[in-house]
């Protein structure tokens, strides 16, 4: 009952929020306490043109989110290709996510639990209307309560719910609050100087295409289309 009453108090709080960040940050605050430690709700799409209405809202290890988005791992992620494709909640020691995993999936697997994210339960989102979608809740160990699982699969609902109303109806001033990672706000700072991709990439000793994507989902979040500042 423990698990079902905190997942009531963040369907409230989620039906009230306006902004991303406080929303992440409840819900964040709310899984640590069933015994994970990361999450994501985002849409399966390509993270690095992601399109209008897109859901993106996560609090991963900063170094496994950039290795995933520089490399596009969106594309070998089995999670990915399930939500996409079914609709009931699954955990990821599920025979579905291990049936037909192919050997760059398993690897991707394999990266992520060497990143900490070796546990997840995750919700598929599937909204007429909308891109198909999923909440993962992550963490380091698989010793979770079933019915905090069961906790999560209805907050994930909820959450993904209030991300996509304020993703559809925020202006540009309210995506202002999306946290910038550390090296997306290095690498603004080198574009705001006048300097090209790959000039920003010799400075940080990253590749050109890791640059190219951090500058990329920066001005997204910023709710940007160009790199000019107006005179």
């Amino acid at each position: 009952m423990e698990y079902f009453q905190k997942a009531l108090s963040f369907i409230e709080l989620s039906k009230k929020a306006g902004d991303l960040a406080p929303l992440g940050r409840a819900f964040q605050r709310t899984i640590k306490d069933f015994g994970f430690d990361y999450y994501a709700c985002v849409s399966c799409v390509n993270f690095g043109t992601m399109p209008d209405g897109a859901v993106f809202l996560a609090e991963y290890p900063e170094d496994w989110t950039n290795h995933y988005i520089a490399n596009d791992l969106e594309t070998s992620d089995r999670i990915m290709e399930i939500s996409a494709k079914h609709h009931l909640p699954f955990n990821w020691e599920d025979q579905i996510v291990r049936s037909g995993m192919n050997e760059i999936q398993a690897e991707v697997q394999n990266e992520a639990a060497d990143a900490g994210l070796l546990y997840g339960v995750t919700v598929p989102i599937h909204v007429v209307g909308a891109f198909p979608g999923a909440v993962n809740v992550v963490g380091a160990h698989s010793d979770i309560a079933p019915e905090a699982e069961h906790a999560i699969h209805l907050m994930g609902v909820y959450l993904h719910d209030a991300a996509l109303r304020i993703t559809m109806n925020s202006d540009d001033n309210d995506k202002l609050i999306v946290k910038l990672t550390a090296r997306e706000q290095e690498c603004l700072k080198w574009v705001a100087a006048g300097k090209t991709d790959w000039e920003v990439a010799g400075i940080l000793s990253i590749a050109e295409r890791t640059a190219h994507t951090h500058i990329e989902r920066a001005k997204r979040k910023l709710g940007v289309h160009t790199r000019v500042r107006p005179l």
